[in-house]
């Protein structure tokens, strides 16, 4: 009895302290005086889309007179809302530190595939559209022919994901086009062929005789002596050679 009376005591004793020291933390935080502003784009070396000066002043339009204003009178949430209205910006989170500055810290959005049509527009990881960048151009598989939001739902980005998601596909294919009958030509890296692929249906079987010619057919003629690689018929690849 008295070990279970003992043991509510310790926890009514941390419970309390630990109200205190977060009463405590809080109210120092609401006395805080800003200091100065830190902007971090977190992954600023793979993509440069979000600029700290962009992001600066869009703190100085909300807060002209930040430095040396109250912590209490800076709305974080408000500030994170504007910010992640940049176009490039996948997350923000607004916070101080102990010295009294504001941190900004960003998460970019991951283009994977830069669409030719209209004016262009990349899709992010997740599908979505990103309007291209006059401060920033990034190297991503290219799509180009008859495109609209509709293939692109229905079966062209399960391709670009495919493709974006293997390493050597990745690297080997840097332009697919589409006609107007949903039939897909791929310009790759590396060889003097273009690849027809044709419907998107079986893609995924499509790549594994492209792969197989690849790894046993090029090692013995050479990536340059076909002009065309025809992955239409099953079973079959068609190689038309260079005249």
């Amino acid at each position: 009895m008295l070990k279970k009376i003992a043991s509510i005591l310790v926890w009514v004793f941390l419970f309390g302290y630990l109200i205190v020291v977060f009463s405590f933390a809080n109210g120092k935080s609401e006395r805080l005086v800003i200091s100065g502003t830190q902007v971090n784009v977190v992954d600023s070396v793979k993509r440069g889309f979000v600029r700290e000066v962009d992001v600066e002043r869009i703190i100085k339009r909300k807060y002209p007179q930040i430095v040396g204003a109250s912590n209490s009178g800076i709305n974080k949430e408000v500030l994170e809302d504007l910010i992640d209205k940049i176009p490039y910006v996948k997350k923000s989170e607004v916070y101080n530190s102990l010295s009294g500055k504001l941190i900004v810290e960003i998460k970019q959005r991951n283009p994977i595939v830069r669409i030719l049509s209209g004016k262009g527009y990349y899709l992010d990881s997740e599908g979505e559209k990103m309007p291209l960048s006059t401060n920033y151009t990034s190297r991503v598989l290219v799509v180009s022919g008859v495109v609209n939001d509709q293939l692109i739902k229905e079966e062209l980005f399960e391709l670009v994901k495919f493709i974006t998601n293997d390493e050597f596909w990745k690297s080997q294919i840097t332009q697919i086009d589409v006609d107007k009958d949903r039939e897909y030509v791929l310009i790759p890296r590396v060889g003097a062929h273009k690849i027809e692929l044709g419907s998107i249906e079986n893609f995924q079987r499509k790549f594994q005789k492209l792969n197989a010619l690849y790894t046993k057919g090029f090692t013995k003629k050479g990536w340059n002596t076909y002009s065309k690689i025809n992955l239409k018929y099953k079973d079959q690849v068609v190689c038309t050679k260079k005249k």
